[in-house]
């Protein structure tokens, strides 16, 4: 069960196709489920750890997994009706952004156990946290010049769309290369890294403060864009209307087999919907 109910938690970036996936960098940081891939926990922290989990997994399910079905019901009926626009996938964004906040906000509830975890332990979350950002910024070095970065989020997107389409046409492809490079033109005041490593410094601080920083805790979980500077938000924004074209255009020029397939995967997920909601409701 826990297999499906991971693969339905992400269900809020199913909804968007390859849009907002910026709150979902960090989903692994806040949320315990994966807690001891950066730090070891004692039996104690380990049994409080899996109630608060529990408790996640049942509100989850109750509250979110109904919500996420009915989304989920609007964009295939949409895809089947061949009614797809850019302002319905701003309103399914819109609604995938909301979750996230909720989803944040249950979280934050439990940022007391962070305080559970001792000097050394946190020090160790910390170092774990900043190695895998390391890892991410030698990722992004390795790309070289801008040339083969834009060639690669090209192939990139491409790939990311055949997963869930097939073979892509050629205007298919056509498509993808003038929405990276419009989106590309978009003056780039957004350096996610930047931003991540100013976060992370500001949770560094909060966490390893005697007594530890609560409520900047839980304001950093809450909003992590305050991190983000006004021409940042603007960059955001901007593009973000980019991706809402394209989208629907790609909609629109969807071969009969591709609309199928994708069809198939959302009755797949809806069906998996129920399956949850079944679960944690009997």
């Amino acid at each position: 069960m826990r297999r499906i109910y991971t693969a339905v938690l992400c269900l809020s970036a199913l909804l968007i196709g390859c849009t907002a996936q910026f709150g979902y960098r960090y989903l692994d940081t806040f949320i315990e489920w994966q807690l001891d891939d950066y730090v070891e926990l004692t039996d104690d922290q380990q049994t409080r750890a899996s109630r608060i989990i529990d408790e996640l997994h049942q509100w989850h399910a109750t509250q979110q997994i109904p919500q996420y079905r009915m989304r989920l019901q609007s964009l295939r009926q949409a895809l089947a009706e061949d009614t797809v626009d850019k302002e319905l996938i701003a309103q399914l964004e819109s609604d995938a952004w909301y979750f996230w906040q909720q989803i944040k906000d249950q979280i934050a509830a439990h940022t007391a156990f962070l305080n559970a975890l001792s000097v050394d332990q946190k020090q160790q979350l910390i170092t774990s946290m900043q190695e895998k950002l390391d890892e991410q910024r030698e990722e992004e070095a390795e790309e070289g010049d801008d040339l083969f970065a834009s060639y690669d989020r090209v192939k990139r997107r491409q790939e990311a769309l055949e997963e869930r389409l097939g073979s892509l046409t050629d205007e298919q492809r056509q498509l993808v290369k003038s929405w990276v490079s419009e989106s590309d033109a978009v003056p780039n005041e957004y350096d996610w890294l930047a931003y991540r490593q100013r976060w992370l410094d500001s949770f560094k601080q909060a966490l390893l403060a005697s007594p530890m920083q609560a409520k900047v805790i839980k304001s950093l979980i809450t909003d992590p864009e305050q991190m983000l500077s006004e021409a940042q938000q603007d960059n955001r924004r901007a593009k973000s209307t980019i991706r809402h074209r394209y989208l629907a255009k790609l909609s629109g020029n969807l071969t009969q087999e591709q609309r199928e397939n994708l069809i198939e995967q959302l009755d797949e997920y809806i069906e998996l919907c129920r399956d949850i909601e079944a679960h944690f409701g009997a």
